[in-house]
C-alpha cells in the first residue's frame, strides 16, 4: 500500500475590512475610539457562513463599504459593540454590521455579527435614539 499523504486545509484567512470610522463614530454618537482595523476573523466568516448562508453569500461584498462609509451609527448600550448600517442598492435592503468597541489582543475591531435589516428597524431605533445618521 502507497503511503497517503492527508490533505490539509489552508485555514480561512481573517479579512481585513478596512479601517474603523473613528472620526465618523465620536461625532454622531460620541464614542472615542483609537484608530484601528476592522477584521472579519476566519472563525466569525465560518460562523456566519453555515448558520445564515444566504444573509453571509449577498452581504459579505458590501462589509468593507458599509464599515467605510455608514449611513447610520448606533449604540444600544446592550452589547459591548456598535452598528454601522449601510443601504445596498444591489441588495434593495439595508445591512447591519456589529463591529466591537474594544479590540482585540491584536489591536484590531472585530464584526460580530452582519445581516439585513428591514426599514422599520432602523426606523424603530432612530426613534429610540440608539441609531443616528453618520455625519
Amino acid at each position: 500500500m502507497a503511503d497517503e499523504k492527508k490533505t490539509k486545509r489552508k485555514k480561512q484567512p481573517d479579512l481585513h475590512l478596512g479601517e474603523m470610522p473613528v472620526g465618523k463614530i465620536k461625532t454622531t454618537i460620541d464614542v472615542d475610539l483609537e484608530p484601528g482595523p476592522v477584521v472579519l476573523t476566519a472563525g466569525a466568516q465560518k460562523h456566519a457562513a453555515s448558520r445564515h448562508p444566504e444573509d453571509y453569500a449577498e452581504c459579505m461584498p458590501h462589509l468593507a463599504g458599509i464599515i467605510a462609509s455608514p449611513l447610520y451609527i448606533g449604540d444600544d448600550l446592550n452589547n459591548l459593540g456598535i452598528e454601522l448600517i449601510g443601504r445596498i442598492r444591489a441588495l434593495d435592503s439595508a445591512v447591519l454590521v456589529a463591529v466591537t468597541i474594544d479590540k482585540d489582543e491584536r489591536g484590531r475591531y472585530r464584526v460580530c455579527s452582519f445581516y439585513p435589516i428591514s426599514e422599520a428597524k432602523i426606523e424603530n431605533r432612530r426613534a429610540r435614539r440608539f441609531l443616528k445618521p453618520a455625519v
